[in-house]
């Protein structure tokens, strides 16, 4: 289905992630979308994605993002010695998991090609939400790049053997009320750190759409 809209400017929102990597991926579920859309930068976004779980869990599906935004391929995009204008930006990944709680789908994976060498062999995130026909809400997404983490000694007490403290983690919440979804705590160290850390689905905070077209459905068996 193609749908266009209008909605106010706003900025986008950009993601602080601080959780552990969910791994509850959702057997049979699927996510796909083709979407053209302008953020205030009045810029045009396009994003290509597809992903499906088979009966076991195992996500294959692959990313493909272009944007008219003119991106630096330099450590330091404002270094006088950084060369020729910047290529429009692109990126093609590779997803490898998909987690799905009812419209709303939460994507990862590798960057296995882009415009800018920096980018390649980041991990990408992707988050979207499907809202069927309803015309006055668009389906929505947002989407983050992170480094994988580069890893280094591990600090334990020398006079306990097995000692986990670098490992501990906890939930805040707040005790006088029953809806508090909570804060998860940081972990420092990651035992199996193979993705972009993420959030519960419900706090994400959604890109402001100024135009867009297109279409995005999220599938829960």
């Amino acid at each position: 289905m193609k749908r266009l809209g209008v909605a106010p400017v706003s900025a986008l929102l950009l993601l602080s992630l601080l959780s552990p990597r969910l791994d509850a991926q959702t057997p049979g579920a699927s996510a796909r979308g083709s979407y053209k859309f302008i953020l205030e930068d009045e810029l045009v976004k396009t994003l290509d994605f597809s992903a499906v779980n088979d009966a076991k869990g195992n996500t294959t599906g692959d990313l493909s993002f272009t944007d008219e935004a003119k991106i630096a391929d330099v450590d330091d995009p404002e270094d006088p010695k950084a060369g020729d204008p910047p290529p429009s930006f692109y990126v093609k990944a590779t997803l490898d998991s998909l987690t799905v709680e009812k419209n709303q789908a939460l994507m990862s994976g590798m960057v296995l090609d882009s415009s800018h060498k920096t980018y390649i062999g980041k991990w990408v995130q992707l988050v979207v939400e499907d809202n069927g026909t309803n015309l006055e809400r668009p389906d929505r997404l947002t989407w983050t790049f992170c480094l994988p983490r580069t890893t280094g000694w591990i600090p334990s007490d020398a006079e306990r053997d097995g000692d986990d403290g670098a490992y501990l983690h906890w939930w805040a919440t707040d005790a006088e009320r029953t809806d508090d979804v909570g804060i998860p705590s940081v972990d420092l160290i990651s035992k199996e750190d193979t993705g972009c850390p993420v959030r519960p689905l419900g706090l994400y905070p959604f890109a402001d759409l100024l135009k867009w077209s297109g279409d995005i459905a999220v599938v829960q068996p």
